[in-house]
């Protein structure tokens, strides 16, 4: 359909069609192999994949390249992105052709490889380039960084250093007592309900778990970090809190402001179907 046909559509059907095609999508890259795009290096044997979703900050990137490369204690790094504004593409591809030509063997950033989507799919889009991992028959642990997240040289390797298989552990950890803003900061290692996608460590399992893709209400399709939190806990998986230095930068563009009032109805909808699990 044109888009001069579609501005003629009313308002309520293009909402539905969007919501259709989102959730067609989110099945299609839930199940269906896709490939990503190699634009630095190879990855190397026994690389940690690091996995990112990009929307708002391309300025940002070039810095966190050199962070990764930077990193220590670690085989190397297999960096994969998924952009969710493809506009952005020649900004990311500018940063990587900058890397050094040194940098494949001197430094710890290994490989990049990116996957542009034409529909915004949210941050769900991290958990499709993890079924993609599985379906190479990754098995080991997972990082997922955000680009608001500025880092030091030993965190990537310190954070997988915590992996425990059926776990998520990251740096943006909290008890909840009845809601979702209802917050209690956690002591380092320990256990928590609910832990965010940036500067977290988990088992690539995640995705397996029943209907990880297809429960996913549209309406909060944004808010994966509390649908990663809730099925892990379902299903008996650890959340633990890393008390690891990270810096948040660019925080005017962060997107959550304009979700407070939605967190907390996902939490609730989240919760009414299992009040025996709602943290207390």
């Amino acid at each position: 359909m044109t888009s001069g046909r579609l501005a003629a559509v009313p308002a309520r059907v293009r909402r539905r069609l969007a919501r259709y095609r989102r959730g067609l999508l989110r099945w299609r890259y839930g199940h269906v192999p896709f490939r990503m795009r190699r634009i630095f290096g190879a990855p190397r044997t026994g690389a940690i994949p690091v996995v990112m979703c990009l929307w708002n900050r391309p300025e940002r990137f070039a810095d966190l390249l050199a962070e990764l490369s930077a990193q220590e204690g670690v085989p190397g790094i297999r960096l994969l992105l998924w952009n969710n504004r493809p506009e952005h593409d020649p900004a990311y591809l500018a940063a990587v052709d900058a890397l050094p030509v040194d940098a494949v063997p001197a430094g710890a950033l290994a490989s990049v490889e990116l996957r542009s989507s034409r529909v915004n799919l949210g941050g769900i889009g991290r958990f499709f380039v993890i079924r993609r991992l599985r379906g190479e028959r990754y098995t080991g642990p997972v990082v997922m960084l955000d680009d608001d997240q500025s880092i030091g040289p030993r965190f990537i390797g310190d954070l997988v250093g915590r992996h425990h298989p059926r776990s998520i552990t990251g740096v943006w950890a909290f008890r909840q007592r009845g809601g979702y803003w209802a917050r209690e900061e956690v002591e380092d290692r320990g256990e928590a309900s609910y832990v965010g996608t940036g500067g977290c460590v988990v088992d690539p399992a995640i995705v397996e778990l029943p209907g990880y893709f297809r429960r996913l209400p549209d309406r909060f399709a944004f808010i994966e970090d509390q649908w990663m939190s809730f099925l892990a806990r379902e299903h008996g998986w650890r959340l633990a809190k890393a008390d690891l230095e990270v810096d948040w930068v660019m925080q005017e563009r962060n997107q959550f402001q304009a979700m407070l009032e939605l967190k907390e109805e996902f939490f609730r909808y989240l919760y009414n179907q299992r009040p025996d699990l709602e943290p207390r």
